[in-house]
């Protein structure tokens, strides 16, 4: 495993810069929480430069859409010869056997940072779309995080997903507590200000083709969310 420092690699190599993270806000964002991304390349042996850029414009574009309420930074990437598909992943967190999760991180995890895997995809049966991440998370026993650190820190999301944007954006979500729409009851919707069709439709939560927002009550739970919940993850300031 190789493991790149982003701030003497890749801000250097591929000139991503802090300034350019976000354009929709002014707020000063001194308190605002931050959270550090360590990406890993599974299936990689070399640095794959659109991969690279990719993942600082994700970064970049994930700053975009929480507006300063949370912040975000790339850490560390590592490439990873090991291999497994997403979809395996996916189906062996559900039926909670973890083989192929404990086989894929195995002692390649570090602690200390939300751990985003990228991993390749496929289409299964009849399906015309494929499966591009998901996010393990523990339902009603959120102060219990910390003690299952890093086991519950981790995304899961396909190469492709990173063409889009929209895929890190939703799965952060779910990281910081948000459910998709129709999950929710018409009193939660309304707290968090899916009031009407058109703010659901271009929601980040939902599963739409061009989405481009949370409300503004979604970006104030993730705040309160990443203070309460998922402080042992923060950077000190």
């Amino acid at each position: 495993m190789i493991a790149f420092v982003y701030i003497l690699v890749f801000n250097i190599l591929f000139g991503y810069s802090e300034e350019s993270s976000y354009n929709k806000s002014c707020v000063d964002v001194v308190e605002s929480p931050i959270l550090m991304l360590n990406f890993y390349l599974m299936g990689k042996t070399e640095i794959d430069q659109e991969v690279i850029l990719a993942i600082g414009d994700n970064v970049a574009y994930l700053n975009e859409e929480f507006e300063g309420k949370v912040k975000f930074e790339l850490n560390k990437l590592f490439l990873e010869e090991k291999h497994r598909y997403l979809p395996d992943i996916y189906k062996s967190f559900k039926n909670k056997t973890r083989t192929h999760v404990k086989e894929l991180v195995g002692d390649i995890e570090e602690s200390g940072a939300i751990n985003v895997y990228l991993l390749e995809t496929y289409i299964e049966g009849s399906q015309n779309k494929a499966l591009m991440g998901f996010t393990p998370i523990l339902t009603g026993m959120h102060r219990t995080y910390f003690f299952n650190s890093p086991r519950f820190d981790r995304m899961f999301i396909a190469y492709p997903g990173l063409q889009g944007k929209s895929t890190l954006v939703h799965e952060m979500g779910h990281f910081l507590g948000l459910s998709h729409p129709w999950e929710m009851n018409s009193i939660d919707k309304k707290l968090l200000g899916l009031n009407n069709e058109s703010v659901l439709n271009e929601n980040h939560m939902t599963y739409n083709f061009s989405v481009d927002s949370f409300t503004p009550q979604q970006l104030e739970r993730m705040q309160d969310f990443a203070r309460k919940f998922r402080n042992y993850l923060l950077k000190s300031l």
